[in-house]
């Protein structure tokens, strides 16, 4: 029997923890169909076909992560999907002395980290950004709920920022979709302002 080199190690190897993966859950079109009519009768949300696949990705059980430019509208996109949405900005307010307690409000719950790379860069004993690795690091590591993401960096602006340790974990986390185009949110702002003017 001649040795298995290192490289046909490996290849076996990945054939077989890829054949023992579970196949990925089936979204008919029907499905994805059925939640847009909701999103636009609940939220007003225009849809285009860009965020087809992103929504049948969520309607699968996976992470989002949504890039794109300022008004493309992920965040709204996110909204009409669900989960408790918290800006990045109002986390790193916590501080790294008191994120744990943002850890156990959100142990368990699906949460969108919104606006990644926006937030400040702040400077507390000598740390800087080092808040949303952690909580990014927390929950990939020690929360199994779904975690969302939406920001205006491109894949390699996310790894100089915040390393390449971190962009892993989030791709690890999520399906990345990139979301262009005018703004679905307006319709949502304006019947806000339509109600309180009432």
């Amino acid at each position: 029997m001649n040795p298995m080199t290192i490289a046909e190690a490996i290849e076996k190897a990945m054939a077989k923890l890829l054949g023992n993966k579970p196949p990925e859950p089936i979204i008919s079109d029907d499905e994805v169909a059925q939640t847009i009519v909701r999103m636009a009768d609940q939220y007003g949300y225009e849809p285009s076909p860009e965020v087809v696949e992103p929504i049948r990705a969520y309607l699968a059980g996976y992470g989002l992560l949504l890039s794109g430019d300022t008004g493309s509208g992920k965040t709204f996109l996110m909204h009409c999907l669900g989960g408790r949405q918290y800006t990045c900005e109002r986390i790193i307010e916590y501080g790294m002395v008191n994120v744990h307690q943002w850890f156990e409000w959100t142990d368990g719950y699906e949460v969108v980290l919104d606006d990644l790379g926006v937030e400040r860069t702040v400077s507390e004993y000598g740390a800087k950004d080092e808040i949303m690795k952690t909580v990014i690091g927390h929950r990939c590591e020690r929360q199994s709920a779904r975690t969302h993401v939406t920001t205006n960096l491109k894949a390699e602006q996310i790894a100089e920022r915040y390393g390449d340790r971190t962009l892993s974990r989030l791709t690890g986390m999520c399906k990345a979709f990139r979301i262009d185009g005018r703004s679905r949110r307006r319709p949502m702002a304006m019947n806000n302002q339509r109600a309180r003017a009432t």
